[in-house]
């Protein structure tokens, strides 16, 4: 029928759960999604603070027999995780090992792929220490950017060995702010506190607009690159423009 829409699902950790936090971010990556995909697909949040790749192993079976359904097929799954992950082996719950997370998302993007589903992954971004263990009194420290790269660094090589496009949060953010290879590496915790990172997160973890913006951008241009049939302008409008409902019989017709 006209109104059982196609769906893009949103799958991630905290990051994505936040990304319709417009109080916090007033752009975030689910709006932005929204209002591009307006009458042509309905976006879907699949955000769980704090889970983890090994998590999402285990959900995603559900996940895609939940929201694909003989009248709505899950079109583009992005998928974000990686951050919980490389925590350091401290953190017992959410510590993923490298090998363990790669093989994870390689399962995750298998299973999206047998069911038709196409996938934008989306690596981890950079950590900023300075603004999230001041906050934090006590917490053991098991992040470092140092980390989160090799994370990320691991999903773009999976990506390009399976064919799935990423978004290389890490590069992207440390290129927005104008970092390059040899410079001090900002956000360390040993380094100073005065860095550019500060202007991208509201926490030294979770992203701000400036942040979520570059993320859009990424996916969108993951999705130019990779699935072009599924850009907005190639997606077709659920039922007519108004200008042509120039009788009750046009819209009856549409609806059927």
């Amino acid at each position: 029928m006209a109104l059982n829409y196609d769906k893009i699902v949103l799958f991630g950790d905290s990051i994505t759960q936040y990304a319709y936090n417009v109080n916090v971010s007033p752009f975030c990556l689910g709006p932005a999604l929204q209002d591009v995909y307006t009458r042509k697909f309905d976006v879907i949040q699949r955000g769980y603070g704090g889970y983890t790749s090994a998590h999402a192993k285990l959900m995603i079976d559900k996940i895609i027999a939940h929201e694909n359904t003989p009248t709505s097929k899950v079109k583009l799954m992005t998928v974000f995780f990686g951050t919980n992950d490389s925590t350091g082996p401290s953190s017992t719950i959410q510590h993923v090992p490298l090998e363990t997370y790669v093989a994870n998302m390689r399962y995750i993007a298998e299973k999206c792929k047998a069911a038709d589903i196409k996938v934008v992954f989306i690596g981890a971004g950079p950590f900023n220490a300075h603004q999230w263990w001041p906050t934090r009194p006590g917490n053991p420290h098991n992040r470092t950017t140092i980390q989160a790269r090799e994370y990320c660094d691991a999903l773009v090589a999976l990506g390009k060995e399976i064919g799935v496009p990423t978004v290389p949060m890490w590069d992207l953010l440390m290129e927005a702010v104008g970092w390059k290879e040899g410079d001090p590496l900002y956000g360390l915790e040993e380094l100073s506190a005065e860095n550019p990172l500060t202007e991208y997160f509201v926490d030294g973890l979770h992203y701000n607009a400036k942040s979520y913006k570059i993320e859009y951008d990424g996916v969108m241009n993951a999705i130019k690159q990779a699935y072009p049939e599924l850009l907005p302008e190639n997606v077709p409008l659920r039922l007519p423009e108004w200008a042509s409902l120039t009788s009750p019989d046009v819209l009856e017709k549409a609806l059927q």
